[in-house]
């Protein structure tokens, strides 16, 4: 079973756009999206970039090709679609996929995922379902038959978007969730980029660790200096919602963290 990493990337970013062509660090010459690449080659000798083909998109597709990634591009909006046509151009039958504005990536964690679902028989591999690594580390490991098998049940284009979203709400796909060894959660480190606060907090990372890190390095330096996490413990992290009442809820939560009480209340009361 031919296994690749797909990295999901695109310019249109709606909270930070061209994210992944900033330097990382800044000064650097070198991309975010560059430093996803590299990081990702280090676990997996196919690395494949699933972009857009909107034209905007041609200048990530030179930036992955400049750091050694083959190339595919598809639907901006249909982003499982996309994912399958990547696989089937390049042969993939076990799909890795992480996002591109994830510069932290690990190769340990990448990989251990990737034995996880080599030695098991389950369609879906991940360390995300049940968070305890940081937000940031997120690596799904899941086959091309689950991709298609999710094209053919999932018709909603914003579920799409997600790629794995329905197979992991789904009960009837075989799951394993992977879990930080020491029985630690450092599901309070973010260290993904949506927002000019989590792209200060990356070029700290960098700056003060280099570029040869690893997520241990991570944790350790958020251990040593905790006011790190200030920088961007108010961003929202988004979220696909199974129903109306899911998605009120968490309304209420992001109304409150932004002191909105008397628009909090006119949810509560009207749910």
């Amino acid at each position: 079973m031919k296994t690749g990493i797909v990295i999901q990337a695109r310019r249109s970013s709606t909270r930070l756009k061209d994210k992944i062509l900033m330097e990382l660090p800044a000064g650097s010459g070198i991309s975010m999206l560059g430093r996803v690449i590299m990081r990702a080659k280090k676990a997996c000798d196919t690395v494949i970039l699933a972009t857009s083909d909107n034209i905007e998109d041609d200048l990530t597709e030179q930036e992955a090709l400049k750091y050694g990634a083959q190339v595919f591009r598809g639907s901006l909006e249909d982003v499982l679609m996309r994912y399958i046509k990547t696989c089937e151009k390049y042969g993939i039958e076990r799909v890795v996929r992480i996002t591109a504005d994830c510069p932290c990536i690990d190769y340990e964690v990448i990989k251990e995922c990737i034995n996880i679902h080599e030695n098991s028989s389950v369609d879906y591999v991940s360390n995300v379902e049940k968070r305890t690594f940081p937000h940031g580390l997120d690596t799904e490991v899941i086959t091309f038959d689950a991709l298609k098998r999710t094209d053919r049940e999932e018709k909603d284009i914003k579920v799409r978007e997600h790629v794995t979203w329905h197979a992991r709400k789904n009960d009837s796909y075989t799951k394993i969730d992977v879990l930080e060894k020491n029985g630690q959660n450092y599901s309070d480190i973010r260290i993904t980029v949506d927002t000019y606060e989590d792209y200060a907090l990356m070029n700290l990372i960098y700056f003060m660790l280099g570029d040869d890190f690893n997520y241990k390095d991570i944790v350790n330096l958020f251990e040593k200096n905790p006011w790190l996490k200030a920088l961007n413990n108010n961003i929202y992290q988004k979220y696909v919602f199974k129903n109306r009442e899911e998605e009120l809820a968490e309304a209420v939560k992001l109304l409150e963290l932004n002191s909105m009480y008397n628009a909090k209340k006119i949810i509560e009361d009207n749910k």
